[in-house]
């Protein structure tokens, strides 16, 4: 998402980051802002410092990280799965170091983000993306040890260019084609309401919720 560089930025300023820490980026999101960090990342892509882990049992020794932080991966990421990830994040930092991360809230409040949330539901449907209760991550934060839990609410408004709508479109055509040769039709409706929408106002970014938790 080139769009959200000023956003990267602006997560990446309010993690409060030492510029010599050891970081783990989990998920590999922010390769182009932290070239120095460790990308841990699920599939093979070409980013210096990357490494394949495998989120639910890191390959890293206890307490060698002054911070964990992920931009937007937990979104991809089941609930359930994600009480190892935070355990595994506990075990990777310091102590007195910090776990950082933003999720997406899904709350639309303009036409914009109506969209964008529209788009959303495709993908949670096909498991691509995951809805997540924010009370929900603040206790699982908790049980993995984590103290000094804050929760920032990030009003975003960064419209989603036309070259990326445009390729929301044709990914969302796409699913609806492989739908109906498998006898269902489920996502045609939501793809229908996102291309009137899209089409009316536009795509912009939804709002998102920044956890900064202490170990």
């Amino acid at each position: 998402m080139p769009y959200a560089s000023k956003d990267r930025q602006e997560f990446i300023t309010r993690s409060n980051l030492s510029p010599d820490a050891r970081i783990l980026d989990f998920g590999g999101m922010l390769s182009e802002e932290l070239t120095s960090a460790v990308f841990g990342i699920t599939s093979k892509r070409p980013i210096s410092n990357a490494v394949l882990i495998r989120p639910l049992l890191l390959p890293f020794k206890n307490s060698v990280f002054n911070a964990v932080i992920s931009y937007h991966y937990f979104d991809m990421v089941s609930s359930g799965k994600l009480d190892f990830i935070f355990e595994e994040a506990a075990r990777v930092l310091e102590k007195d170091a910090s776990f950082s991360f933003m999720m997406m809230n899904w709350t639309a409040n303009n036409e914009g983000q109506k969209a964008n949330l529209l788009f959303n539901e495709v993908l949670k449907s096909i498991g691509a993306l995951y809805q997540h209760d924010f009370e929900g991550i603040s206790m699982k934060l908790n049980k993995a040890g984590f103290t000094e839990i804050t929760v920032e609410s990030i009003k975003r408004d960064i419209a989603v260019p036309h070259e990326f709508v445009d390729e929301h479109l044709l990914m969302l055509g796409n699913l609806v084609k492989i739908e109906k040769t498998q006898g269902r039709e489920g996502l045609k409706a939501l793809a229908k309401q996102y291309f009137h929408k899209v089409k009316e106002h536009g795509e912009t970014m939804l709002p998102a919720i920044h956890f900064i938790a202490k170990k």
